[in-house]
């Protein structure tokens, strides 16, 4: 019971922190941005959406594949359409509950092809390993070939205006000093008083460790590695390339540069990390975005909510449609044998 209280109540702050951010932006427009934003919708190519969205198919189909791969060398042969089922169910979970995604996918190819649980929690967190080494890839390159844009929007925006707010304590030796204090004996008290919680993370990540290396002798007994390096890449590539085909939808996007594509792909996928799902702030951090790069707010916030909607609806169909034809795919099968 309090675990259920603890996921609603994650799922609750998540949610109105993301929608605190849409009215952050919806407060401070005027009359006439509303209507420009309006306009953006109505002036939309949604045929560049449509697009994306039917690339959206592509990426899930290369990780449906690229679990088959990773499940071989465990001894286990799963049927394509099961593990495509089971990840976009995942995915469908993952809209409503957080994490429990993972989950409900293993537990939804334990139960149509026998895999043992253990073994399925291991290749998924191995992609997820996956996963974040071509985001932090992406954002590397995004940081080396646009830091001086990206560092003076961060010293006008975020650095000046919180150093302006600490800079009449900088002489106050005294206030500094109880501060240190304050923090050094709170850290301690909750050391203290949460040992048991610590040793509990720490056999968790220990836990974490051994399916890491579990994961590692997978890859190293996957049989075709040149098409798992394939996937692996063209999973995220499509991923980008359904970004930037939205982009094509409104007049003022179409003509940015691809690293401004790249930057708002970046910051808008650690949105969607930070708030599960992006509701609320995957719009607000892509208007936020393309504003470095001289886009309207209006056209940024428009685009903003159709990249986010299109990128869900793919989630949210093919999700259903997988948990409705899950049982009778494999009912099917059952009768053929």
């Amino acid at each position: 019971m309090n675990k259920t209280l603890a996921n609603i109540l994650k799922i609750t702050v998540s949610l109105g922190f993301g929608l605190f951010l849409v009215w952050l932006v919806m407060r401070k427009l005027t009359e006439k941005e509303i209507s420009e934003i309006t306009a953006s919708f109505q002036n939309a190519q949604y045929g560049w959406i449509f697009i994306s969205v039917l690339a959206g198919l592509f990426p899930l189909m290369s990780r449906a594949y690229r679990w088959q791969m990773m499940l071989e060398p465990l001894g286990y042969k799963p049927k394509f359409m099961n593990s495509f089922f089971a990840i976009t169910i995942g995915y469908l979970v993952n809209l409503a509950v957080p994490r429990l995604g993972e989950v409900t996918r293993c537990g939804v190819m334990n139960r149509y092809e026998k895999v043992p649980f253990p073994a399925l929690l291991g290749t998924v967190f191995l992609e997820r390993l996956i996963d974040v080494f071509f985001l932090f890839l992406l954002t590397f390159i995004v940081i080396a070939t646009q830091y001086g844009l990206l560092s003076g929007f961060m010293a006008e925006k975020i650095l000046t205006p919180l150093l302006s707010k600490f800079s009449g304590l900088q002489n106050n030796a005294v206030f500094l000093a109880i501060v240190v204090i304050i923090v050094v004996v709170t850290g301690s008290l909750i050391f203290y008083f949460l040992k048991a919680k610590f040793q509990a993370i720490y056999t968790k990540l220990m836990g974490m460790f051994k399916g890491f290396a579990e994961g590692l002798i997978t890859i190293r007994n996957i049989h075709n590695k040149g098409a798992f390096i394939f996937h692996s890449v063209f999973i995220w590539v499509m991923y980008v390339f359904m970004f930037y085909i939205c982009f094509y939808a409104f007049p003022e996007t179409a003509t940015l540069p691809f690293g401004a594509v790249l930057a708002a792909f970046v910051f808008c996928t650690f949105g969607i990390i930070a708030i599960p799902g992006g509701i609320g702030a995957y719009p607000v951090i892509l208007m936020l975005s393309l504003e470095l790069y001289g886009t309207p707010k209006t056209t940024g916030f428009a685009f903003g909510w159709l990249a986010w909607t299109s990128q869900t609806l793919v989630l949210l169909v093919v999700g259903l449609a997988s948990l409705i034809l899950v049982p009778y795919f494999n009912k099917t099968k059952g009768a053929e044998k």
